[in-house]
């Protein structure tokens, strides 16, 4: 019993990957995306740009819908989870098709010419 203090440092570990994980808290369905701060539907975007240094390691992605819903979220971020994007990259592609506010580095980036 004199080892209690290794097994909590074993412990322990689980229990913060637990709530480092729920700190960006990005999910996405058929036509929306969220994150923590709301969710946006993506067949419905009016305003789709990019933001940031040309150098594409902080650039955020910015999004605003029909209801006046605004979100932003760093492009790596939503880029990583392959699925999540293609649901969001489908919505975003529709909106822009369909007269959606761009600027020239989001058409770009994201391939929307």
């Amino acid at each position: 019993m004199s080892t209690w203090w290794m097994w909590l440092l074993i412990l322990s570990g689980p229990v913060v990957f637990y709530f480092y994980g729920k700190k960006h808290g990005i999910s996405a369905g058929a036509d929306w995306f969220a994150v923590k701060g709301g969710h946006v539907d993506v067949y419905e975007l009016t305003k789709v740009q990019i933001v940031g240094t040309s150098g594409g390691l902080s650039w955020d992605l910015e999004l605003a819908d029909r209801k006046g819903t605004e979100l932003s979220i760093n492009l790596r971020e939503i880029q990583a989870n392959r699925d999540l994007w293609d649901l969001v990259y489908n919505g975003i592609a529709h909106s822009v098709n369909r007269g959606a506010k761009t600027n020239p580095k989001a058409l770009d980036k994201l391939k929307l010419r």
